[in-house]
């Protein structure tokens, strides 16, 4: 009989440390199974919507930044507001009630009664090895009155953008839209050591892509430091490519030198003048559709050709 009690004793303490235990592990792997179909369904991007490039809703946008938000930089009152609507403007197309990405912030141009932060998308939201990153910048020269070149650059990214939704790629493509491409030097540097940062948190980049301005209708050209370069090689049937050219002063070829020196794989892309003409001479002359739209094709294709081990040459 004592040692039946004894039996039973050890019973119910072996039961008063075993249901705890069991509830506290059942309920662990009830988190873990939610948490994990969570992300599952956020890879899905069920919010997200695949959308050719269409000339029609890129010039609709080239016609926003140009005509309503006009010059975006930080030398006048109207010209910060119109950068930081400009931010509002890309993070709430790209957002999740759009285009359908989940964008991130990071602290960019804050100060001097302004509020421009640096924004990220990625296609797959998740890390990958070898990413590929896109750099566009959204804040235009202080020297131009309409900043159409930058402004074309923004277009042509949102209309790339919602042509990537859901592709099956490889290598994960990030979008990074940065305020200050064309500010004073030391915001610039401070500017690109956060991209460096960024970059620098989800591992070694495959390339990194800044867009330059794509008004005009000839090829989309890449202009590297190194144009024997693996990844470079990769895109030589798509792309033009030039070798520590020189280019116009309107596009951001000094930001993508600047991530160069901090030793990323970066280059500049974008479509050049058949004739040299100024940065306000092209910031006056007409823009038709028919370029940005094919540059935007083009630059689908190139970004799908790095991003998709399947499509190497």
């Amino acid at each position: 009989m004592i040692e039946d009690e004894k039996q039973g004793g050890r019973g119910i303490k072996w039961l008063i440390v075993a249901i705890p235990v069991w509830l506290a592990l059942s309920g662990g792997v009830g988190l873990w199974l939610h948490f994990r179909q969570e992300e599952k369904n956020r890879q899905k991007q069920e919010h997200a919507y695949r959308k050719d490039i269409d000339a029609k809703s890129l010039a609709d946008d080239f016609a926003k930044v140009v005509d309503l938000l006009g010059p975006r930089h930080e030398t006048s009152d109207a010209a910060r507001q119109s950068l930081q609507r400009m931010a509002s403007m890309i993070e709430g197309a790209m957002g999740l009630n759009n285009i359908g990405y989940e964008v991130t912030r990071a602290a960019g141009r804050d100060g001097r009664d302004i509020s421009a932060p640096l924004l990220m998308a990625d296609v797959l939201r998740r890390k990958t090895e070898r990413e590929i990153w896109l750099i566009v910048p959204y804040d235009s020269p202080p020297q131009l009155s309409r900043g159409q070149s930058s402004a074309s650059a923004v277009a042509v990214s949102l209309a790339v953008a919602q042509s990537l939704v859901g592709r099956p790629i490889d290598h994960n493509i990030r979008f990074l839209f940065v305020p200050a491409a064309f500010a004073e030097e030391r915001e610039k540097r401070d500017t690109a050591a956060q991209v460096n940062r960024l970059i620098a948190a989800q591992g070694k980049p495959k390339l990194v892509l800044v867009l330059g301005g794509m008004l005009h209708s000839g090829q989309l050209t890449i202009v590297a430091r190194d144009a024997g370069a693996p990844a470079v090689r990769e895109m030589q049937d798509l792309v033009s490519i030039a070798e520590d050219a020189s280019l116009c002063l309107q596009d951001d070829d000094a930001f993508s030198s600047l991530l160069a020196e901090m030793n990323l794989p970066a280059v500049w892309i974008g479509t050049q003048p058949q004739e040299p003409m100024t940065a306000e001479q092209e910031d006056s002359m007409p823009v038709g559709n028919n370029g940005m739209t094919r540059s935007a094709s083009e630059l689908v294709a190139l970004l799908l050709r790095l991003a998709d081990d399947s499509q190497k040459k």
